[in-house]
């Protein structure tokens, strides 16, 4: 969850889309290009590692190496390759739609959703390989064909994943699920000498965005509600490593004390002002709305109920890198069998890790938006 000492710049930094210094290029064949490793370049790679190239080839490279020169005017380890097309992501701003009753249908029974076995969260602690598998990794990748992932989500069927509108941006690509330490695929831990390997990630493309139609950047406008949902390019199938959590359908599920304990999950930055490669999570408590406008002691900034205040203990919080990841409840249900509840999408604060609570979009008062807004 990204924040800043001050809202007015919190939100510029929440939205500001990825974007790329790469220096733009012409290539041979008059295609636009741009400035990119040797090894990021599908046309010359293969080329480069060949044993024998023509003079042809050489001359080519050679050419094509003298667009990128660095600041020495020495050929270095950039070329100047076609740009590849962005596929077109279909993205729209989307009210309710009437009827949802039949739409309820589409989300997992809890049979299926909300269980588990057994860097940016502050003070967060390292999750269990298959803990919390519904979390996903929101993908963008720049004009320099470098991938990033800079806000988490909730699988919430195999098509479907929920996520913060202010993650939407022009390099989003992808959304990768399974994953556990970014740093290794697949990811294995120890334990008493034996080791625990989990299913490789996967990485799905997104077929379309749909955005809340009261989702505005800047929170004091009213319209706030931070909240997309991400459309997979095909079904997911569910295992130990990817499986989705439970959405609250009724006002049973939706509901929480005043001192409700939450947990929040996530890669982003941690208290040493560094991405964790692993998840993370952490426990935060619920903060009544009036208390938390009171803690926020901001007249622009409108808390009400389409809104969730939490707060930790001694730095515990959500970050940057965070935002769109999952505000969770445990509940026991009358099988006396407990799932986790999705409550909250992480959204915005003031600052990382001090008294002041942070923000939650409360998927509860949105699941009509939710579900008349899924597809079959």
């Amino acid at each position: 969850m990204h924040r800043s000492d001050k809202f007015v710049v919190l939100i510029f930094l929440f939205v500001r889309p990825i974007c790329s210094l790469a220096k733009l290029c012409e290539t041979e064949d008059y295609d636009d290009g741009v400035c990119i490793p040797f090894a990021k370049c599908d046309t010359f790679r293969e080329s480069r590692i060949q044993a024998t190239q023509s003079a042809g080839q050489r001359g080519l490279i050679e050419r094509e190496q003298k667009k990128c020169l660095g600041d020495d005017n020495e050929l270095g380890g950039m070329i100047c390759c076609k740009r590849k097309p962005r596929p077109t992501i279909a993205r729209s701003y989307e009210d309710a739609k009437l009827p949802v009753k039949d739409q309820f249908r589409l989300l997992p029974d809890v049979s299926i959703c909300g269980s588990e076995s057994a860097n940016r969260i502050y003070h967060g602690n390292v999750t269990d390989l298959d803990q919390f598998p519904w979390l996903a990794l929101v993908k963008y990748i720049d004009e320099e064909e470098n991938e990033s992932f800079k806000c988490g989500g909730s699988l919430i069927s195999q098509r479907y994943v929920l996520t913060a509108a202010h993650c939407i941006t022009n390099a989003i690509a992808a959304v990768r699920l399974g994953e556990w330490n970014l740093d290794t695929d697949p990811d294995c831990v120890t334990e008493q000498g034996i080791q625990r390997c989990a299913d490789p990630v996967i990485d799905v493309g997104i077929e379309k965005i749909s955005i809340h139609k009261n989702y505005t950047r800047r929170v004091s406008k009213g319209g706030k509600i931070d909240m997309a949902l991400l459309r997979l390019d095909r079904n997911v199938a569910f295992g130990g490593f990817i499986s989705p959590i439970c959405l609250p359908k009724n006002d049973v599920e939706g509901q929480f004390s005043r001192d409700q304990t939450f947990y929040v999950a996530g890669w982003g930055m941690t208290e040493d002002d560094v991405a964790s490669t692993k998840k993370l999570f952490v426990d935060v408590a619920n903060v009544d709305l009036e208390e938390c406008r009171n803690k926020i002691n901001a007249p622009l900034i409108k808390i009400d109920e389409t809104m969730i205040c939490a707060l930790g203990k001694d730095g515990k919080d959500a970050c940057q890198g965070d935002s769109g990841g999952p505000l969770m409840e445990i509940k026991q249900l009358s099988s006396k069998t407990n799932r986790y509840f999705l409550k909250g999408v992480v959204s915005k604060g003031l600052a990382c890790g001090t008294s002041k609570p942070g923000f939650y979009s409360n998927v509860y008062k949105q699941i009509d938006w939710i579900v008349s807004n899924m597809e079959q």
